[in-house]
């Protein structure tokens, strides 16, 4: 590459409104030589233009090179799914399901934008956190999957929980589900569950009162008794959790699934070290684990388990 001419030097242009009004010369001054730096400068620039070496450009093999073509490979695949996705999918504003009670349960779903007729689609349902919202639907948004539904139900976090600490949740979630299984082409074999936080805990909760009724469940930080083991060992279950969760312990997430392996289970683990109570982040932009969750089906039909009621649990 041929060097710049020593004398070239990186200049200011003061304007002349800002000198001193008797500095009449002075201002020629300045304008003569910046005039005059300008000149040189635009001269060089032209012999580098002609030589095909305009200033210094990273060059296929160069280490800069490679930096920037990783980062656009990891830009986009981002930008690829988030067309597909958006041509397919028709997310609605919040809406509300009346329950048989009387309680009306917000919720937001996205559903396929072009559903071909006679054709079922399948449904996850994301459960919030404590603070009252979920990231796997925006994930979801970005992500190469089928077309589906999205159910995003939303509570009040001040006065309930999805496991029952407050007022219960999940029995209108499990009554909203029903009526739109009903109401919409929704494959009841492709019925997904997933959740962060108290909606890790949720998940861990709809898969314990209807443990026939998922083809797959993502618990993100979450917990669950132990004893509940034997009774859920046969969903499919990816589980989710920072090492260095302070909110939640990862302790919750291990014991489960050493209780669900020690019972014949065989869930997927992943733990993700150096990582506090944000481990959805991780999780859900995880392109394995859309591709895992749609390849599940429901194998059995679904049941109640023995004194047990299909809404409640209890």
């Amino acid at each position: 590459m041929r060097q710049l001419p020593a004398k070239i030097a990186v200049f200011e242009i003061v304007p002349v409104d800002d000198l001193p009004p008797d500095g009449a010369i002075r201002s020629r001054k300045v304008r003569s030589t910046a005039m005059n730096k300008l000149i040189v400068l635009l001269a060089s620039v032209a012999m580098l233009t002609s030589s095909g070496s305009l200033f210094a450009q990273s060059k296929p093999g160069t280490q800069d090179g490679a930096q920037d073509g990783a980062k656009e490979q990891e830009r986009s695949p981002r930008r690829e799914r988030s067309g597909r996705r958006g041509s397919r999918q028709k997310e609605t504003s919040q809406e509300t399901f009346a329950c048989a009670d009387g309680y009306q349960l917000n919720y937001r779903m996205s559903v396929p934008k072009e559903p071909v007729a006679g054709e079922t689609y399948p449904l996850i349902v994301c459960l919030h956190g404590a603070g009252g919202s979920t990231q796997a639907p925006r994930a979801l948004a970005q992500a190469d999957v089928p077309p589906c539904f999205v159910l995003a139900p939303s509570v009040p976090v001040k006065t309930f929980s999805w496991a029952g600490k407050r007022k219960h949740g999940l029995p209108y979630v499990f009554e909203a589900i029903d009526a739109f299984v009903e109401r919409h082409p929704i494959d009841p074999e492709r019925i997904y569950v997933t959740g962060q936080s108290m909606g890790g805990q949720g998940t861990w909760g709809a898969v314990a009162m209807r443990p026939t009724f998922f083809a797959a469940a993502v618990p993100v930080c979450g917990g669950w008794k132990t004893s509940d083991a034997a009774q859920i060992k046969d969903v499919p279950i990816w589980v989710f959790h920072g090492a260095e969760d302070k909110t939640v312990p990862v302790r919750y997430s291990r014991e489960m699934v050493e209780a669900l392996r020690a019972v014949g289970g065989a869930p997927k683990y992943t733990e993700y070290p150096s990582v506090g109570h944000n481990a959805w982040t991780q999780a859900y932009n995880t392109d394995a684990l859309w591709a895992w969750v749609f390849a599940q089906r429901r194998t059995s039909e679904p049941e109640v388990l023995e004194g047990t009621s299909p809404t409640t649990g209890e």
